[in-house]
């Protein structure tokens, strides 16, 4: 019975359990406690010593499940791009697995110091993976640790000083540290003859330390209501529109954008929001109808639409003012949907691939950093907005490029109709709770279908639309008073200035991890 729970049921169970706690911490579910215990199967199957390839091949299929049920809203688009990309992402957290399972049998059987080195290294190769999911052509950084905790603010404020990666640290130091715990109650504490002192477990006091340390920018940065000295009245229009890119939609749609337009300019915003590709036709060909909604409702308008330009098309926010109409001031998209915006190099030259690009064709990808500041009537100060598009704001690099050309705020336009109502929205949302925390500034988000709203340089969600029912996939148009902290907000954040300095600490200690364990394993050590 014994060998069979080892070699048969561990493998199935730790894996699977692993992921099923890290599926629930994430949005939308409302189970972010889970990321604090998720690990604990999997450091408890590591204690027997596994065979590698069998930890290996069964955190391969168990990941390979979990980001199925993290990403299955992609198969509304592109089934062959929900499958590749869960392979790829289950890959990523290999190595992670693999240095576990050497290093916990290996730090239990030794001292208070080989543990710390485990939980230390484990944690730094944790972020250094998170990292690495940043960087490349097919770089997806979807849904990383640290969103599990996206509605707990009180966690994340340490992000301004370290980025989000201090949050994913924090959680598996937690993980790491606490299974130690349980390991010294149940085991370790049987072998030592210390009384009374026997029960503590430095490990787990190191988790609390850190805990501290987390939440003590909540309480030590208490802001003055007396520093706010601008308040922006912004609409936001959630058009919902599906099957956009079909003629005879087109001018239902527009009517449902001038209808809300139209219904926001009778509150007299200072700015009117449309969602990302929110126009039927390209904005430059088909311009009139936008340029009299800004003039009728005397407001500046920032709508995500496409421009093409000859045989080049791009992904924009572009700008309508009242007195002037469109004068070609837009931003065009930096990062492109691999596979749905365009085919990236060398995987154009296979055929067929073009067809799982998106009715528009290949994109062109901008190359310009962009802001806006269309409130002249404002008073004398400039007010100035970072624009991103689509899933621009999972990437921490760019908000951080456009943050250090000194936004006041950043507007963050998207359109996840394509996807359903299977939790995208929330996802998506949860890495510009991240970003307004990393950068200090607040985000305005804008989406086709929902989230829709904005968040505070600390990472609260202030508004949100919503239904009658509470649900945020809605055809609905309101304004919002976005709060500005004047002077503060033109501060750049550590974050922004030094930018992702813990994450390549963490990539250091990781590439000397992985060399410890494997010329010790070549020797036959571990």
């Amino acid at each position: 019975m014994a060998s069979f729970i080892r070699v048969v049921w561990a493998p199935i169970f730790a894996p699977c359990a692993t992921y099923f706690f890290l599926l629930f911490a994430q949005p939308p579910r409302d189970s972010p406690e889970c990321a604090y215990f998720f690990l604990l199967p999997a450091l408890a199957w590591f204690m027997f010593k596994p065979k590698r390839r069998i930890v290996l091949l069964s955190f391969f299929v168990a990941g390979f499940l979990y980001h199925v049920s993290l990403i299955g809203w992609m198969r509304h688009v592109a089934m062959p791009g929900m499958l590749s990309s869960s392979i790829l992402l289950s890959i990523y957290n290999l190595p992670w697995f693999f240095l576990a399972s050497v290093l916990i049998p290996w730090s239990l059987k030794g001292k208070f110091f080989h543990r710390l080195v485990s939980i230390f290294g484990l944690s730094f190769t944790w972020v250094a993976i998170e990292w690495a999911r940043c960087q490349f052509t097919l770089g997806f950084p979807w849904c990383p640790l640290s969103v599990t905790q996206w509605e707990r603010p009180v966690l994340l404020q340490t992000a301004q000083w370290f980025g989000g990666w201090i949050v994913s640290f924090f959680l598996v130091f937690f993980n790491l540290c606490l299974a130690s715990y349980v390991h010294h109650l149940i085991i370790r504490r049987k072998n030592l003859k210390a009384g009374m002192f026997g029960n503590i477990c430095p490990d787990f006091y190191l988790a609390i330390l850190l805990f501290i340390f987390m939440i003590s920018p909540f309480f030590m940065d208490r802001e003055d209501s007396g520093t706010e000295t601008k308040v922006l009245k912004i609409g936001i229009c959630q058009p919902y529109l599906l099957e956009k890119w079909k003629g005879d939609n087109a001018d239902l749609h527009k009517e449902i954008l001038s209808r809300q337009t139209s219904f926001l300019g009778l509150m007299e915003p200072d700015l009117i929001l449309w969602p990302e590709a929110s126009t039927p036709y390209a904005l430059n060909k088909d311009k009139l109808w936008v340029e009299e909604l800004s003039k009728k409702t005397s407001t500046p308008l920032l709508v995500g639409s496409v421009l093409r330009d000859g045989g080049v098309v791009y992904n924009t926010i572009s700008e309508i003012l009242p007195n002037s109409g469109f004068q070609n001031n837009w931003y065009a998209k930096r990062t492109l949907v691999p596979f749905g915006e365009y085919v990236p190099f060398p995987f154009k030259w296979i055929p067929g691939l073009q067809k799982m690009v998106g009715p528009v064709g290949n994109f062109q990808s901008g190359n310009e950093i962009k802001t806006f500041s269309p409130f002249s009537n404002l008073g004398q100060k400039s007010i100035k907005i970072g624009p991103l598009i689509c899933y621009e704001d999972i990437f921490p690099n760019l908000s951080r490029e456009i943050s250090l050309s000194g936004v006041d705020l950043f507007f963050v336009t998207t359109n996840n109709a394509w996807f359903g109502e299977e939790g995208c929205a929330e996802q998506h949302a949860a890495h510009s709770v991240l970003r307004a925390v990393e950068t200090q500034k607040p985000f305005v988000r804008c989406g086709n279908a929902g989230w829709s709203g904005w968040i505070d340089s600390k990472g609260y969600q202030r508004e949100v639309i919503r239904d009658e029912n509470g649900s945020i996939y809605c055809d609905r148009a309101t304004c919002f008073q976005v709060k500005l902290k004047g002077n503060h907000e033109r501060n750049v954040s550590f974050y922004t200035k030094w930018g992702d300095w813990f994450a390549y600490v963490s990539a250091f200690v990781t590439l000397g991890l992985f060399y410890f364990c494997l010329s010790n394993i070549f020797k036959r050590k571990l």
